[in-house]
């Protein structure tokens, strides 16, 4: 009884530093030294420890010998090649979304989404706007069918939603990021599929450039 209580607060101690690298509360090079933070959040530091070695091979966390632990930094080349492969994988989703056969399930879904969205826009709401942004991409890969492709996106996409936890604190306007969205489940409705991929890819390789041109300058000393 006592492991399982133990491995219980393991994976709630993994989950809330997760959630915290992921949505940019803890940001990139920030100290996850073991004796302040486990003070700060009340558990031992050997399962804080624990939940940092995790991390690490999720690759969130940077572990160095000797060292403090940090959340792991980005270089510019890491962002460009992070949103590459995001792209290839989410062009692959729409395409297979909108030949499924299930679209309008599927745009119902991302319209509900989107309404989720612009409601937390409009409220200045910032972290609902993300995890409703991770939401959409993740509702696009999921209807997608295609299970090898959600295990793929799986390994990608928290840090996606990093980088652009990142990008909407410092130069985010979140009405537009709304209506992006719903941009995209718009051409989904209409299968058509050039201008669906036409369009993610504007809106990707957009929100690439603007994030390497504002926020990681400042992020990777």
């Amino acid at each position: 009884m006592q492991s399982i209580e133990n491995k219980s607060l393991r994976e709630r101690v993994i989950n809330m530093l997760r959630t915290a690298i992921v949505y940019g509360q803890l940001k990139p090079g920030q100290s996850l030294a073991s004796t302040e933070l486990a003070s700060q959040i009340g558990v031992s530091q050997a399962t804080l420890r624990d939940a940092i070695h995790t991390l690490s091979a999720e690759g969130l966390v940077e572990t160095v010998a000797y060292h403090v632990p940090t959340v792991k930094r980005f270089t510019q080349k890491d962002v460009e090649d992070l949103f590459k492969v995001r792209l290839m994988l989410e062009v692959f989703a729409i395409r297979e979304v909108i030949t499924s056969g299930y679209v309008q399930e599927a745009v119902a879904n991302l319209y509900e989404i989107c309404e989720e969205m612009r409601l937390a826009a409009e409220a200045d709401n910032l972290a609902q706007v993300n995890l409703s942004d991770r939401e959409f991409h993740d509702a696009v890969i999921a209807h997608s069918g295609n299970l090898l492709l959600a295990n793929l996106w799986n390994t990608v996409s928290q840090r996606v939603q990093q980088v652009m936890a990142l990008r909407n604190q410092k130069k985010g306007d979140l009405p537009q990021i709304a209506r992006n969205h719903v941009e995209i489940t718009q051409v989904i409705e209409s299968l058509d599929v050039e201008k669906a991929v036409e369009l993610l890819n504007a809106h990707v390789v957009f929100v690439a450039d603007v994030t390497t041109d504002t926020w990681i300058d400042d992020n990777t000393e």
